[in-house]
């Protein structure tokens, strides 16, 4: 194999990603795979906390991708302590979550590398991150964000200022992610072969309650005395199942909600195929995933304007934006979403977050990070 021009060796830690679930996996092997096709980059050593027993996901060539540091955390430590010994140079560590910042300053100041962290959403909007953790914030050379939202809410309770900061959105697959024809075989699993179908995806997790899924099920009854036979689709699995089922029953629409549980990634597009409407009224995202997915599809989005969606949507560009504390308002969005469906197609505007723009502006701040005395930001 041909060797990069500056053969850049990286150096990541992170929660989850190959074979995981979720928003923040996703931003992973993303960002994995960007490195990957990098120029400037040659290898990468990734070290996840958490890794399923099997996953069909391809591992770029250029990735290490240490499966044993994803055997608890004593097992994490003794892959960090063994990375930190050999001599193998260290360009830049990646840290991709705030939790394990002492682990990779640790990492950066062993090898004389560059230390950058990447910002997702609530987990960051406060201090509520104390001692150690908190003090190092201000020894990171790079923060990566992925929304202006999210950005801003770190800057305001630590001390890292804006030239610090770079915005990298999550992207989606527009080739995998597209509209198709309702799958008929799904539609019939649901039970929504004649149905007007809402959706959300989302992990079902008592202290995620910010997706916005009780928002939508005290809607329903209201919604329901104006659209004959609507469904609302709950993609996801979680602790809070029960409680979310139980509100359902004592509302009396425990037979307009489908709980679909977990999926696989294979399986996400054809699900959001299944909808009329996507419909994630949160008060807590980073940015959406998600919401992005569902455009990709075709699928008239309502988002919420108080967190990160509101960026994901591009100001309301790429769908409907309300806030989730307006019921009434809520109400509205979705009706028009739905009488929308029949005319929709794929907004042109979804390319912002397409594959290739996320690997241009990964590319951009590799180039920024090598070449800059202080990181730039994206454009």
């Amino acid at each position: 194999m041909d060797r990069k021009p500056l053969s850049l060796n990286v150096q990541m830690l992170l929660t989850d990603g190959f074979g995981g679930f979720g928003g923040i996996a996703k931003f992973n092997r993303d960002f994995l795979e960007a490195l990957d096709s990098c120029p400037l980059v040659e290898r990468v050593h990734a070290l996840p906390r958490l890794i399923p027993d099997r996953f069909d996901d391809v591992i770029p060539e250029s990735i290490v991708y240490d499966r044993a540091a994803a055997r608890g955390k004593t097992a994490f430590l003794r892959r960090l302590l063994a990375h930190a010994r050999n001599d193998d140079r260290v360009d830049i560590v990646v840290c991709g979550h705030l939790n394990l910042l002492p682990a990779a300053w640790l990492c950066a100041r062993r090898h004389g590398a560059r230390l950058a962290a990447v910002i997702h959403g609530i987990d960051a909007w406060s201090s509520r991150t104390f001692g150690l953790t908190q003090r190092l914030t201000e020894r990171v050379d790079a923060y990566i964000a992925v929304s202006q939202h999210t950005a801003g809410k770190f800057m305001s309770w630590s001390r890292v200022t804006t030239d610090r900061i770079v915005i990298l959105p999550n992207c989606v697959d527009l080739n995998r992610f597209r509209p198709q024809d309702r799958d008929p075989g799904l539609a019939e699993r649901y039970g929504l072969r004649s149905s007007k179908v809402i959706m959300t995806v989302g992990r079902l997790a008592s202290r995620e309650r910010y997706k916005g899924f009780d928002e939508v099920i005290d809607i329903l009854p209201r919604l329901s005395t104006q659209v004959p036979r609507l469904k609302y689709l709950i993609v996801g699995d979680g602790s809070d199942r029960p409680r979310l089922e139980a509100k359902a029953r004592s509302l009396g629409v425990s037979e307009q909600v489908v709980f679909a549980g977990r999926i696989s990634e294979a399986e996400k597009s054809a699900h959001y195929n299944l909808a009329d409407a996507y419909v994630m009224p949160s008060s807590g995202e980073g940015f959406g995933i998600v919401l992005i997915e569902a455009a990709a599809c075709g699928v008239p989005v309502v988002g919420s304007c108080v967190d990160g969606s509101r960026e994901a949507l591009l100001g309301g560009r790429l769908g409907r934006l309300v806030d989730p504390n307006r019921p009434g308002e809520l109400v509205d969005a979705i009706l028009a979403a739905l009488r929308a469906r029949g005319r929709s197609r794929r907004n042109a505007e979804i390319e912002v977050f397409s594959s290739d723009n996320f690997k241009r502006r990964v590319a951009s701040w590799i180039g920024q990070m090598v070449h800059a005395a202080d990181p730039l930001r994206l454009c």
